[in-house]
């Protein structure tokens, strides 16, 4: 075997080896530039320890996500693959190194040596050491530490500048005689000034030399990463001091990569990777570090607060952690031949299947019957967890206090707005919250409201408020077309409430769980009820459609006649038959909802696959676009825009068809009380950007379900969350609910159309003489839309439009605006057509 590919020495760039020298080792053996230590104390900028780690999770979660998404979706859907997605951390207090490991994508020789052989160093080094210099002599002429950047510091520089304003124009004169003479001699000081200066300053911060550096800076003084990518041997990349005999002059000036397996070797237990945070299976990464004395007096090595550490890192992500200590360390360690044996069970299946296990998991694709996906009996009660129970008459009052209190306040305006100080927001914020807590109280006791005026005891009356805001919240989402504005500002006034700063003001929490199906029933030890196999029957809706009046009737029957046997059946002293009912048509509610929503995407899809093939296409009626024409920003063949109308609609079906849950995962990114959200100016106006890990994990469950139907996926997979396009959950769950608004006046006009020109031959004659006909101007609407809709246009630049989950919907939005400007838009008036936001007459 050559030597040079399985062990081999290279050269660090001389600038990261300057800085790597600077950050890492002690005054006494740094290098000034002339070959002396010198005896000058060295300004050094590095990262904090959170941060330093939060670099190396961040490579982590990339690469993981660049795994999962490469994987077979039989494969990532099942249970032996999840261990994949859980981060391992050892601390050896013997060798005092902390290890991260994760299964990720791993990196390729060619990776080690092209991405953490160079660094960021090449970054103007000198222009930045320059920088460092004026700060450090900015901060010593204060009398202050460099790194102290603190507004009062800012305040003085200004009044110094001040009073030294009118004693510099006293002296101008005076150094204008002497200038030429000495503009000389302060250039030729400052070069040396700057040359001495720049030896003395060592930024090894994220920005100059990278992540990966810079948390080597921060934590150790050595590292060592052990990679292995699917289709390349596994190695190990080494670079500083990981023994006590090298010099720490020459460790830092070299990186080591080396094959200490043969080639082509697996990496199994058996073979010798039997640790906890070896690297096992196809691919994945472990990164030790060699902790420096001040990290291991910071408790680095300590599993307990490191737990904590990296638990608060991942918490915006769907990824877990598990620790050498934690008691699951085995069965970590075996679960990557586990996957082996299910992956090799996948790919080679057996042919003798039991036939019942071969249909278990079938599900119906975008073609399906709408009705038929939920025949399961099972996903009722799946399904029952996230049906909000509906409201009772007192409810229902409640309901009608909560949003007149919303309608007439004015929160978010007031909050949501650049403040000078944290402090002053935060007093506008409890002024704003207390209002409405006070308004509501009074509204139905006038004297417990002056009470709490004076007592100002707002735990006294936790149960109601939270009774109160369960209400509007649980109405909200079986409403999902009411309450826009007032929802609005009624979450982000209980994302206030239950935040850390808020909180303990409060001195209790206005968040309570909403009511649901499932709940009322668990309550009641009565959960048979949703896994009775008449529940379907007993909460379908019943559809006209074409069905005759005897087929309405009989249906209608059928449904009445489950209801009251399970009424019968399921009735006990803790759940009245009034409860039953109740239960039952909250389940029909959701029923109606699905069916009023999925109805208008199932006709577009049918419109679609009916009127156009992915094959050919009639003369003037290909889908294909090119980006730049006609503000399109894609550029697809008609057989590519074809698939990719029409898993957009599909991957909308099925946002739809999980909406309820969807809503409660919302709800509980916006109203976490660990993961909190920050004031920005998105370009939309002042957002609150928030992560949202429930959310998005939820969504990348739908995305990939989505993914296994189609036969072959077109364009982007990114799922804005979190961002200056969709800054937190409230603005993404509002974004779907517009589907069917966007849909449903496309398929009224469609279908009125054929009735109007039936009932009237003077608009029949008119669409013939006008548009060429019938048929031609319903596919000069589809044609129009299936292109143009779906084109990646509509964002404010080039960056935010495209092909992305989000920018799907915002190309969709954008023909909505231009509907005034298209030929057919007489058709869409004469059909009824107000407006997307607007009902048809």
């Amino acid at each position: 075997q050559r030597h040079d590919v399985s062990d081999a020495t290279y050269p660090l760039p001389e600038p990261l080896v300057r800085r790597l020298r600077g950050g890492i080792l002690p005054v006494d053996t740094k290098d000034t530039g002339d070959g002396t230590t010198g005896g000058k104390q060295p300004v050094v900028f590095r990262e904090e320890t959170e941060q330093a780690l939060t670099q190396l999770v961040g490579n982590c979660i990339e690469a993981v996500d660049t795994m999962y998404f490469a994987a077979p979706p039989k494969v990532r859907k099942h249970p032996a693959f999840q261990h994949r997605l859980c981060f391992r951390v050892r601390a050896d207090e013997e060798s005092k190194t902390l290890s991260i490991t994760d299964l990720g994508a791993g990196m390729t020789r060619a990776d080690l040596i092209n991405s953490l052989g160079i660094g960021r160093a090449g970054l103007s080094s000198k222009s930045a050491a320059a920088q460092g210099a004026k700060d450090k002599a900015a901060g010593d002429a204060d009398g202050e530490d460099p790194l102290d950047t603190t507004d009062e510091e800012d305040f003085d520089d200004d009044d110094e500048e001040e009073e030294t304003e009118e004693e510099d124009d006293d002296m101008e004169e005076d150094d204008n005689e002497d200038g030429d003479d000495e503009d000389e001699e302060m250039q030729n000081g400052s070069k040396n000034d700057a040359n001495a200066e720049e030896d003395l300053v060592y930024d090894c911060r994220t920005s100059e030399i990278g992540g990966f550096y810079a948390a080597l800076c921060a934590l150790g003084v050595g590292i060592r990463v052990g990679t292995k990518a699917k289709f390349d041997d596994y190695y190990e990349f080494e670079v500083g001091i990981f023994s006590d005999d090298q010099d720490p002059k020459t460790a830092f000036d070299s990186f080591r990569i080396r094959r200490p397996k043969e080639e082509g070797s697996k990496l199994t237990v058996e073979g010798g990777h039997d640790q906890f945070q070896d690297v096992r299976g196809d691919s994945g990464t472990c990164i030790t570090i060699r902790l420096n004395d001040a990290t291991i007096e910071g408790g680095l090595l300590d599993e307990t607060k490191l737990k904590k550490i990296f638990l608060h890192i991942v918490e915006a992500t769907q990824y877990t952690v598990a620790f050498s200590k934690d008691g699951q360390a085995e069965e970590i360690i075996q679960a990557s031949a586990k996957e082996a044996e299910v992956i090799a069970e996948l790919e080679n299946p057996k042919n003798e299947v039991d036939p019942l296990e071969a249909v278990a998991d079938i599900e119906l694709g975008p073609g399906g019957n709408a009705d038929d996906t939920s025949r399961n009996y099972n996903s009722v009660k799946e399904r029952s967890k996230y049906i909000p129970l509906r409201l009772s008459l007192g409810e229902r009052k409640m309901l009608r206090l909560v949003e007149a209190s919303m309608s007439c306040c004015d929160y978010t305006t007031s909050v949501d707005r650049p403040f000078k100080t944290a402090v002053r927001r935060t007093h506008e914020q409890l002024k704003g919250i207390t209002a409405v807590l006070r308004g509501l109280v009074t509204a139905c006791d006038y004297k417990a409201g002056q009470k709490l005026l004076g007592d100002d005891d707002y735990a006294e009356y936790e149960q109601f408020f939270r009774q109160m805001f369960e209400i509007a919240r649980r109405h909200k989402i079986m409403n999902p077309e009411k309450m826009r504005t007032e929802y609005g500002k009624l979450i982000l006034l209980l994302q206030d409430a239950v935040s850390p700063s808020l909180s303990p003001h409060l001195g209790f929490s206005v968040k309570g769980p909403i009511e649901s199906v499932y709940k009322f029933l668990e309550e009641r030890d009565c959960l048979a009820l949703v896994s009775d196999k008449l529940i379907e029957t007993a909460t379908e809706e019943i559809l006209a459609g074409r069905k005759t009046r005897a087929v309405i009737d009989r249906e209608i029957k059928q449904k009445e006649r489950a209801v009251a046997i399970l009424k019968k059946k399921y009735a006990t002293r803790k759940l009245s038959v009034d409860d039953i009912h109740n239960c039952l048509y909250s389940i029909c509610d959701n029923n109606s909802f699905l069916n009023s929503n999925r109805v208008p995407i199932d006709k577009v899809i049918d419109y679609l696959t009916s009127h156009f093939s992915p094959k050919k296409f009639e003369e003037g009626y290909s889908l294909s676009i090119v980006s730049g024409e006609d503000g399109a920003r894609l550029s697809h063949s008609h057989e590519r825009q074809y698939y990719f109308a029409l898993q957009s609609l599909t991957l909308w079906r099925d946002i739809i068809d999980d909406m309820f849950r969807l809503w409660a995962m919302a709800e509980e990114d916006l109203l976490s009380d660990s993961v909190t959200y920050s004031l920005q100016d998105t370009g939309q106006g002042m957002q609150r950007v928030q992560q949202c890990p429930r959310t998005y994990k939820a969504m990348q469950k739908i995305l990939t379900r989505v993914q296994g139907k189609v036969s072959h996926w077109v364009g982007s997979s990114v799922i804005h969350l979190g961002d200056h396009n969709v800054p937190n959950a409230l603005s993404f769950i509002d974004k779907y609910t517009q589907v069917p608004r966007i849909l449903n006046p496309i398929v009224i006009c469609l279908e009125n159309l054929e009735k109007i020109c039936e009932k009237d031959e003077g608009i029949r004659r008119m669409v013939d003489d006008g548009f060429g006909g019938l048929e031609k101007v319903r596919k000069d609407i589809l044609y129009d839309f299936f292109k143009s809709a779906f084109d990646g246009s509509g964002a404010d630049n080039f960056y935010d439009a495209g092909s992305c989950i989000d920018g799907r919907m915002t190309s969709a939005w954008n023909w909505c605006s231009q509907l005034p400007e298209k030929p057919f838009y007489p058709i869409f008036k004469l059909t009824g057509f107000v407006g997307f936001d607007g009902e048809f007459k």
